[in-house]
């Protein structure tokens, strides 16, 4: 036992770190207990509105101000103001994916789920790649670190993001629009508008973006921008509370993102890499500076990623007898055609990597809460949740053989599945003194997952493209079915009013999945490992929140130690060329969250956040990397046991600290500065490759402003990575670029790995 032991010492060190800021708070309850509501941070995160520092979660909180002094647009920017959130590129957002404590899913099989979910005013979103969207009329976005299935629900053994969108008002009407100009020609407009149409009852609101920005990539055989921006989305909202009891809330978006992405550098290549037709890939790209700056490709095939999201939900909420029901229904679609030329080079190797997918769902929450302040509190539900994705994908390209003109070898791969997950949920809190709090919640899930796959030689094809695709096959039914009960146990201690103290254990929960990747064979259906045993999580958490010194500084630390069994992990096999599912052994992620809050003066915020996050792996076997001597740990067969290695992508240490002044300065004007810093230590992308390391990196952003004291007008002048700090977001082998003794390098870069400027101007009326 263990790991029980670890949790414990963890948790009691997280406690410890605080106890002095307990003996100081308890000193001054007097004059802390007066609370000032303007300084109280508000969020959902079980489900009802609390002050953050009285909820027992690890949880930290962005608000708009936050996303747009930092201009992080997407989820994909996280990172760099929220230290425990990881983000991994990918040639499609199908393939990207978000991580919570160095835990987190990337793969391109429809059959699995993300261990990180995405609620959107209180619907889950079912695919990863339907998260990724252009930020507008944010209010906050709320971090759940560790399992959150008794209250979230669907795919969030990892944590969740709960991301929270303004409300109409009903009292007031309102107009604000910005727009931004930057390095790389980056266009933003954003436009909103409230409109009360009976004070009181009802009020509309109504918001729309338009984001254009040049490709920081440049083709050498077109000249064509590669990776750029191209999106636009719109929202409306309707509020109607026909009562004091009653309130009725619907919401619809759609957005469209239309990009040449995304396209992969090469870093370095391997001298002895000869193509079909004799030519080697050295000379291929000699024309390029290759290396970590690079920022050219020379590719024949197209990129691009084309992708519609869009949906509505209607949330009820009423009170009856002192209880409040709620209801909330919502459809979503996602739609996306994408392409990318994976060998990086001028001839048709594989120049068709194509798949179109469409995603819908549906879902139904139905749940009770008691009234706040009662001996016990509780929020029972039910939730229902139905997808369905349906999928083609085609590779198409020579590979390796040297044919006529006109001639090539390929796929297509023709897949659906369909998911249904039933669940009853539950968390009751009950409070047997005024400091004491007992915590106890269940989530009971039925998971019910129904695929078809049907691989086929391309029309015009001369064979199969192996490894990327494979001889004809079509597969029977699969199946995957699983029931679960988890659950959540936990304790929580006042020892002033603002001072608490908390420990839960969580056991989460992530559904079987279904291997439908191209290279999908009949041996591994007829031997059962297509389907993937569920993910189960256990998380022992411990944390202490503080508000001291007259309310001017807020501390709250968390130690944690997180384990997950039979983790759904995708990995590459540079031999194989192709990607593999499998369950690994077990994941370990251990360590501690520490976020403060500083007024020293009017007008000055200090913040500082800190992810101290050990992780490892145990009994994950998987190809060896290019090279790997027996040495270096490679086995008879080309594999390896990673035991023992620490997750990919997964720094050890990460942080952030943001200064924020605002103040007068006459002449009915107020001007304010933001300056911010953010650390990532090392990692690797790839198990042991010291050829996929990312070594650490600091990014410093900063914002200066000017606005008239009633808000109405402001401009801003904002730089990011001031320092010019060169990262990238994902190393990997290039396609065929490998060999016994060695490999060649590409990987994907960002905007954000380059120093940029620009100015925005917005008004409000």
């Amino acid at each position: 036992m263990n790991y029980r032991r670890k949790a414990l010492w963890l948790c009691t060190a997280a406690i410890a770190m605080s106890l002095p800021a307990i003996v100081q708070a308890q000193d001054e309850e007097a004059v802390a207990a007066d609370v000032a509501g303007g300084d109280e941070i508000i969020v959902t995160a079980q489900k009802r509105e609390q002050n953050l520092q009285k909820v027992p979660v690890s949880i930290s909180v962005l608000s708009a101000s936050a996303l747009s002094d930092n201009r992080v647009n997407g989820l994909e920017q996280l990172a760099q103001v929220s230290p425990s959130i990881g983000f991994t590129n990918s040639a499609n957002t199908r393939g990207q994916g978000l991580s919570i404590r160095g835990i987190g899913t990337l793969n391109f099989s429809d059959g699995v789920e993300p261990s990180v979910s995405t609620v959107i005013d209180g619907v889950v979103i079912g695919r990863s790649a339907a998260s990724f969207f252009d930020f507008n009329d944010i209010q906050r976005i709320e971090v759940l670190r560790g399992p959150q299935g008794t209250l979230f629900g669907k795919n969030s053994s990892a944590g969740a993001l709960n991301v929270v969108t303004e409300k109409p008002s009903l009292y007031d009407s309102s107009l604000e629009a910005s727009a931004s100009y930057g390095t790389f020609n980056d266009v933003r407009l954003k436009g909103t508008g409230s409109l009360v149409l009976d004070e009181g009852r009802a009020a509309l609101r109504l918001s729309g973006f338009r984001s254009t920005a040049d490709g920081i990539i440049t083709n050498t055989l077109n000249a064509k921008k590669l990776n750029n921006t191209d999106s636009w989305g719109v929202r409306g909202k309707f509020l109607f509370e026909p009562s004091d009891a009653t309130s009725i809330y619907v919401i619809g978006d759609y957005g469209e993102s239309n990009r040449n992405c995304c396209v992969s550098t090469v870093r370095s290549v391997l001298p002895t890499t000869i193509y079909y037709n004799g030519q080697t890939r050295a000379a291929l790209l000699s024309a390029q500076r290759l290396g970590p700056l690079n920022r050219e490709v020379t590719i024949d095939g197209e990129s691009f990623n084309r992708q519609k999201t869009g949906g509505a939900s209607v949330e009820i909420n009423t009170e009856l007898g002192g209880q409040t029901i709620t209801s909330i229904s919502a459809y979503r679609e996602f739609r996306v055609f994408d392409n990318n030329d994976a060998d990086g080079v001028s001839l048709p190797v594989v120049s068709v990597n194509n798949a179109r997918q469409k995603q819908r769902q549906f879902t139904q929450e139905l749940r009770l809460t008691s009234p706040a302040g009662e001996p016990i509190e509780y929020v029972v539900g039910l939730f229902y949740f139905w997808q369905d994705v349906v999928s083609q994908t085609q590779v198409k390209g020579n590979l390796v053989v040297n044919l006529p003109a006109g001639q090539y070898l390929g796929n297509q791969v023709d897949r659906d599945i369909t998911t249904k997950n039933v669940a009853a949920f539950g968390q009751l809190t009950a409070h047997p003194t005024e400091q004491l709090s007992l915590i106890g919640g269940f989530r009971l899930t039925s998971d019910q997952s129904v695929a078809h796959f049907n691989r086929t030689i391309l029309p015009g094809a001369v064979a199969a493209m192996p490894s990327l695709g494979g001889p004809a096959y079509i597969s029977p039914t699969l199946k995957a079915t699983d029931t679960d009960f988890s659950y959540k146990l936990g304790a929580q201690y006042q020892f002033s009013p603002d001072v608490m103290a908390y420990f839960t254990y969580t056991r989460g929960y992530k559904g079987p999945a279904l291997n439908l990747l191209n290279n999908l064979t009949a041996p591994t259906v007829t031997s059962g490992l297509a389907v993937l045993k569920p993910e189960i999580a256990q998380n022992w958490e411990g944390g202490v929140r503080t508000t001291l010194f007259d309310r001017m500084l807020t501390l709250n630390v968390t130690g944690f130690y997180e384990t997950f069994t039979d983790f759904q992990a995708q990995t590459y096999s540079a031999v194989l060329t192709s990607f593999q599912l499998t369950n690994a052994g077990k994941l370990i992620t251990q360590g501690a969250e520490v976020e403060a809050i500083l007024r020293p003066v009017d007008g000055l915020t200090l913040t500082g956040n800190l992810a101290y996050t050990d992780t490892e792996v145990r009994g994950l076997v998987l190809s060896c990397y290019a090279g790997q001597t027996a040495a270096q740990g490679c086995l008879t067969g080309n594999r390896q046991d990673v035991t023992g290695e620490a997750l990919t992508n997964a720094p050890k240490w990460a942080y952030s600290i943001n200064a924020n002044y605002g103040a007068d300065i006459g002449n009915h004007l107020r001007g304010s500065a933001n300056l911010a810093f953010t650390y990532r230590s090392q990692v690797l992308f790839s198990y042991r490759d010291p050829n996929t390391a990312q070594p650490g990196y600091g990014l410093l952003n900063g914002r200066v402003s000017l606005e008239t004291q009633d808000g109405r007008y402001r401009v801003s002048v904002f730089g990011k990575n001031l320092t010019n700090k060169h990262f990238a977001s994902f190393i990997g082998t290039g396609l065929l670029d490998t060999s016994a003794t060695g490999a060649g390098y590409t990987q994907l870069l960002t905007p954000d790995a380059f120093r940029t400027f620009g100015v925005e101007g917005a008004v409000r009326f």
